[in-house]
Order: structure tokens, then sequence, then C-alpha cells
């Protein structure tokens, strides 16, 4: 963007003609252009270059065609070597045919003028070349300014830190517009978002940035605030100078006001934009600021809530745990034994389960319920809740009956919630049961295998076909079925749920059921710990980088003819 004039070149050996070229132009493009003159080539190409050091854009070049020492061509061609956009007009009495090709093929001649000139005709020449140069300058700038506020527009969008906003905008503002001093001041109650800021810039262009957030200082506040409502009260009145611009901050939602922004240029006038097109750009990237605000507001809102929803997620988690037992109480019933347990999310769909009737006889069983994280998590509440009922308030030891009374407590807890629609919700489960005085086993599966290995060999004890609370219009002709297991001590149990067979590897492909046998047959014989640290090194090695895919349970037992310990749990 223009700063400063720009300046059109006469050059011509005799300073006669070159007082009266300087003055014709200033009487005719003076408020626009400024001009400046070179007796002769040489000097003409120190003055281009004195501009150009100083920044000045150089919109048209008119020479002589004899002169001593460089002719008017030649310099024209040197000329345009420099500065190729600029307009080059040959002024001359005496130029060969020879010299004007010269000038049109190697320096893109504009025009050529006979000496003597009528002023109007050449005043006419060099205001149309000026005006096309300007126009071309225009093009480039305002094809360079949208990019620049599209690139501008995508930074504020993506900013979510109010107050890095409000320095973004700044810059953004400083950038395309520029200014000496800026003012905003925005009051977003809804968002608790209140902010009053200035910036200033060594230069209006410059990239030497000073951002103030004015905070705690009333006084200071108060200075700000009455400063902006000053610059809006003369904008009202049209009392407001030329180089002050003032926009509202608006809501896109509803249009209300959160406030204002002043912004003061040094210069009065700008020789590429007018006052228009200023503030349309000073328009575009404080909608978009608006815009940016909203989302951010948003943005905190949905992080505070977050915040919330993974604090209650959080506490869900405890009190999950709080309903699966203790290693301790496992233990002491059931001395060797490991649970690898691996939530997909913080709360799980799957659960372990244990528990101890009448001193007689323990329970065990992996679950898993439909989904994983939060609705798992709520099945699995159903379900421990139905299970407990079952064996410690109804006091049924058969294992049939108990999933029978789990699948009916489920189902009429669904049901009540489900208001005619079909419930595709429900749980897999296996359970097994220790009698401590006999050292009989039970175990019984809800389309959940169970699988143990004896002498290196593995034998699948077979589950019925039918999920806890699967549709009765489908599957209630099936029962649940319990198998006598006739148990040696050193049989070695598994109970699990489908996330370790699941899992997905590197290569895309499930780990399988085969695997997975693979590995229990590998490690049943190994130590609880170290079985543990087997399977979860194998899964590991298989999912690599890839996403857990579901949540994991699994339950290594090995039956004992032990009994348990003289020392109650408690004291454990």
């Amino acid at each position: 963007m223009f700063t400063k004039r720009p300046v059109i070149i006469c050059v011509d050996d005799e300073k006669i003609i070159l007082d009266s070229l300087q003055e014709q132009i200033l009487n005719r493009l003076g408020d626009r252009f400024d001009c400046e003159v070179a007796e002769g080539g040489e000097e003409g190409l120190e003055v281009i270059d004195e501009l150009r050091t100083d920044g000045h854009e150089i919109a048209v070049i008119i020479s002589d065609q004899l002169m001593p020492g460089m002719k008017g061509d030649e310099f024209l061609i040197a000329a345009h070597q420099k500065l190729p956009e600029a307009y080059k007009i040959l002024l001359t009495g005496q130029a060969t045919l020879d010299a004007v090709r010269n000038a049109i093929n190697h320096a893109r001649l504009y025009r050529y003028v006979m000496k003597p000139w009528r002023e109007d005709d050449l005043m006419l020449t060099v205001e149309e070349a000026a005006e096309a140069y300007l126009q071309k300058i225009r093009l480039h700038y305002y094809m360079r300014l949208l990019r620049d506020i599209n690139n501008l527009n995508q930074k504020l969008s993506g900013e979510r830190e109010v107050n890095r906003l409000i320095e973004r905008y700044f810059e953004s503002l400083a950038e395309t517009i520029g200014f000496a001093s800026a003012k905003v001041r925005i009051d977003y109650p809804q968002f608790d978002i209140r902010i009053q800021a200035r910036a200033n810039t060594s230069s209006s262009y410059g990239k030497k940035l000073q951002v103030e957030f004015v905070e705690g200082d009333e006084e200071k506040k108060q200075q700000l605030l009455e400063e902006i409502e000053q610059a809006i009260e003369q904008a009202l009145l049209e009392e407001s100078e030329k180089n002050i611009f003032i926009e509202p901050i608006r809501l896109q939602q509803g249009a209300r006001e959160l406030g204002h922004v002043v912004l003061q240029r040094t210069e009065a006038a700008d020789y590429l934009r007018d006052q228009r097109e200023i503030q349309n750009t000073l328009r575009t990237l404080t909608s978009q600021l608006a815009i940016s605000l909203e989302n951010a507001a948003l943005y905190k809102t949905i992080l505070e809530q977050k915040k919330e929803l993974e604090d209650s997620i959080v506490y869900a988690r405890r009190i999950q745990r709080a309903l699966m037992p203790g290693m301790d109480i496992i233990r002491y019933y059931l001395p060797e034994t490991f649970i690898l347990y691996l939530p997909k999310a913080v709360v799980s769909g799957d659960f372990f389960w244990f528990a101890e009737q009448a001193g007689r006889y323990v329970y065990l069983a992996a679950v898993d319920c439909t989904g994983h994280g939060v609705p798992g998590a709520f099945m699995s509440v159903l379900v421990s809740s139905a299970l407990a009922y079952a064996i410690n308030e109804m006091h049924i030891t058969d294992l049939a009956a108990i999933l029978q009374v789990v699948d009916v407590q489920v189902r009429e807890k669904l049901q009540r919630q489900a208001q005619g629609e079909t419930i595709r919700d429900g749980a897999e489960m296996a359970l097994l049961q220790v009698d401590l005085e006999t050292g009989n086993m039970y175990a019984a599966g809800a389309k959940r295998p169970i699988v143990y290995f004896r002498d290196g060999v593995k034998y699948d004890i077979s589950y019925t076909p039918k999920a806890i609370a699967d549709d009765p219009e489908y599957f209630g002709h099936i029962t649940f079925q319990a198998h006598h297991i006739h148990s040696k001590p050193g049989d070695m149990f598994y109970l699990f749920s489908d996330g370790y067979p699941d899992q997905q590897g590197m290569n895309g492909r499930r780990l399988g059921s085969r695997r997975f046998y693979e590995i229990l047959q590998e490690v049943h014989k190994l130590p609880m710990e170290r079985q543990q640290r087997i399977l979860e090194q194998r899964l590991r090695e298989w999912k690599g980088s890839t996403e857990q895919t579901d949540d994991i349970l699994v339950i290594g037992f090995r039956y004992t003819s032990r009994t348990p310990g003289a020392a109650s749990p408690s004291s454990l």
C-alpha cells in the first residue's frame, strides 16, 4: 500500500524543459503524484535508486531522446530493468525510427510524443499512464489483500483463547490496514468475557506491535472507555477525523453489540485505498472477530461441560470399582487367581464379580455388557445388582437358576425404561461356583465360554447360546444350563470377555480365539503374576499403535484343594 505519493520522473538535458514539465505535471496531478527531475540518463538512474530506497513507487518515466552520453531509449531500457511495471514515455522531436522501435521492444514504451507538445495532450497522456499504473498496482494489491484477509480470518477462527484472539486481531489490522493506535472494548457478560485493550505501532505498517490489556486498574479502564465513547460520539456527529475509523463488534446471532473498535492511522490519505475500502476491510476482520468470540465462548462452555462430565465419569469409575471386589478378598478364598482388566474408556462394560455365600460357596464371574464406556457401565450396575439379589437375597445356589433370575431382573428394569422400544442391551457372562466343603465345581455360561487346562490339554465347558436380557420372543425357549466339573487340583480355569481375542492389530486383523488360546496354552502352567504379565505383553505386541478395540477382561484361576486361611478377609 502507498503511504507516500507515487512519483513521475522527467529526464531531459535542458533545464528549462524540465522546469516546464514539472510545473505542468504538478498543476495537473500534484494532488496525487510527486514529480522528480534529472538532467540526463545517468542522473535519472540515480534518482530511481534513491526513490526506491526511500520507499517511493515510480509510476511514470518521461525521457528526452537526444541527450549527451546516454540516449533516451538506452535510459528507458535501463530503467525498465529496474522498474518493469512503470509506464515509459519518450518525448522528443528528433528520435529515429530505430530508437523508437528499440524502446518499444526492450522498454515496453507506452507512448511517443513529439516536441513541441501541446500541454493538454501531453498531460492527458501522462495522467492516463499514471492512472493505468495505479490500477495495475491496485489489482495486485487487492489480490494480495484478499489472500491475506482469508489467511488472517483462518487464524482468528482457529483461536480459542480470548486474549490471544485479541492480539491476533490487532496483528491482522496492522498487516492489512495499518494503524498508529487501536482501542477495543468488549462486554460479553453471558460468558464472563470483558476486555478492554489498546495497541500501538512504532510505524503504522511496521511489525513492532505493542498490545496492552487494561485489567485491574480502574482509572485506566475509565480513561480508555471515555476515549472510545468520545470517538463514537464524534463519528455519530460526523466530526471524526478522516484517519479515525470506528466499527461496532456485533454478534452474528441476534446482532447484539458487544463493544467497539477505534482505529487511528497516521496518514490522512492512502494512495491506493479510499476511506470506504479501509472501512470495509476493518468491517470484515471485525466480523470475523465477533464470530471467533462466539466460538471461543462456546468452546469455553464446552470445556466447562467436558470438565464436569469427566469429573462425573471419574466418580462413576470409583462407584463401579467399588462394586467390584478387591483382589485380597478373592485371593483369600481362591489363592491362585489373576485378573487382567483393561477398560477401553474411564468406565467399562466389562466387569468381574465375586461373592461368598453362607461360608460354603464362592462365585467368580466375568461379565461383558453391551457396549463400553458410560452405556456399558450403566449396564454393569444393573447386572451386578441382579447377581447380588439372586445370591445374597434369594440365596440361590444353582447356577442355572441364578442366571435365570439375573436375566429376568435386568430385562424387567430395561423394559420399564424402553417404553415400547425393542431392547438391544444385555450382557454375556461366564460364572463359576466352588463348594468349599466338598471341592465340587460348577460352571455356567450365558453366551460366554469357560476353558480350562489339565495336564497340558485344553477343555471347553459348553455355554448356553443366550445372553442376559436377550429378546424372549427369539430366545424364550432356551434355558440356561449349569455343568458339574470333576476338577482336580492344578486345573487352570479361564473366564474372559471377547475384548482380548477381538483386539485389532497393525495389520487390521483380529487377534482371534485361536491365537488367544495358543497364548493360554503357553502360559497356563506359570505362576499367576507371570501369566498376567505375558498376556499383557502379547496384547501390546499385537496391538502396536492401534487403538484398543474394546474393554478387555481375562480372569485366570487355578483350582486347589486348599481351604481359606485362618485369617478373615477383613484382616488381610
